[in-house]
């Protein structure tokens, strides 16, 4: 099994490592988990059909491509179950999960690394490059990316949906972090022939506890993986949230105000910080990365603070000097900011 971030289960605890929106459920979403109590002695839809025509509507797209799944990463594995790609070509550092997915199913990996040290640029004419060498059957791209925090625009990614399109590739592009950006999904600017996006709900509504996820893609894709998909992994609480939170306009406007004010502020106070280096984000957290010490190292102090942070040394081409830090309320933002001023500058 992997490592992720999260297991830090004190409450004492301020569990940067986490990132996940801070600002916790919506009314609506509490109302709704209730409102399902009297309906958990009756099997939940096994496809979640009323669920998925919601998102349908919500996206205005086709009901049939849309998949429903236990969390983003059944979909990741389903997927990967499903298609059996014998070429995989993954752009690097990025979740671990993709690689051990495809691994399972037998995939030879290729990777298309982004350089630290480069701002961890992508390059499209290196990217064609490296496709017409590798020739690969499937191109796993998240974006926004995690641990980068980094957004490929939508001319550029445009650019890369053809190149992948021209080479008979298909593209699945993990998309869980698009709401904390300010840029759309893909799925309104391209058709669905070479194309899978993946959506989480996990982070932008502070569900983990309850997985859903779902994946737009073509017809033919969505029914392969509908074959491979075992029946009920969605329960009665998860598909019966959805409908309710997806029109919350009120929660999208808190959320978009959070995210807009504090990722500005925890750019600008870390950037000041001497010894470290501080990687834009479009997304809900920032890799960071030490110049003296190890993020194992400086965990430890943070603990004596009650606070923790995501080392990152299990991610391609990173090691521990780079850390992920998630953005939380602004008062523990402060806290933070201040305590590794005192440790790292």
């Amino acid at each position: 099994m992997n490592i992720h971030g999260g297991y830090y289960g004190d409450n004492n605890v301020v569990d940067y490592s986490v990132n996940i929106n801070p600002l916790g459920l919506s009314s609506h979403i509490r109302q709704a988990i209730i409102d399902s109590i009297d309906e958990i002695d009756k099997y939940p839809e096994i496809k979640g059909t009323t669920t998925r025509n919601a998102i349908a509507e919500y996206l205005h797209i086709d009901y049939n491509k849309i998949i429903m799944g236990n969390g983003a990463s059944e979909l990741i594995y389903l997927y990967a179950r499903a298609i059996k790609p014998k070429k995989v070509l993954i752009i690097e550092p990025t979740f671990n999960e993709y690689r051990r997915a495809f691994e399972l199913v037998g995939s030879d990996i290729y990777d298309y690394m982004l350089d630290s040290n480069n701002d961890f640029i992508f390059n499209v004419d290196e990217f064609a490059t490296m496709i017409n060498k590798v020739n690969p059957d499937v191109v796993v791209l998240c974006n926004p990316n995690n641990p980068t925090g980094k957004l490929i625009d939508e001319k550029e990614l445009l650019d890369i949906i053809e190149i992948i399109r021209n080479n008979n590739s298909f593209l699945f592009i993990d998309e869980s972090f698009i709401e904390f950006s300010d840029r759309e999904s893909i799925i309104y600017k391209s058709d669905y022939d070479n194309i899978l996006s993946l959506r989480s709900m996990t982070k932008y509504y502070a569900i983990p506890g309850i997985r859903i996820g779902y994946a737009v893609s073509n017809n033919k894709v969505i029914n392969k993986m509908e074959e491979y998909k075992e029946p009920w992994t969605m329960n009665t609480f998860a598909l019966n949230i959805v409908p309710k939170i997806i029109q919350d306009i009120e929660f999208h406007h808190k959320i978009s105000k959070w995210i807009t004010t504090e990722r500005d502020y925890m750019y600008s106070q870390l950037s000041k910080i001497n010894n470290i280096t501080v990687y834009k984000s479009y997304t809900n957290f920032f890799l960071c990365k030490l110049k003296y010490f190890s993020g194992n190292m400086l965990n430890l102090q943070l603990l004596e603070k009650n606070m923790y942070i995501r080392v990152c040394e299990n991610f391609q081409s990173l090691d521990d000097r780079f850390i992920r830090i998630a953005i939380k309320k602004h008062e523990d933002n402060e806290k933070l900011i201040n305590v590794l001023k005192n440790i790292i500058d």
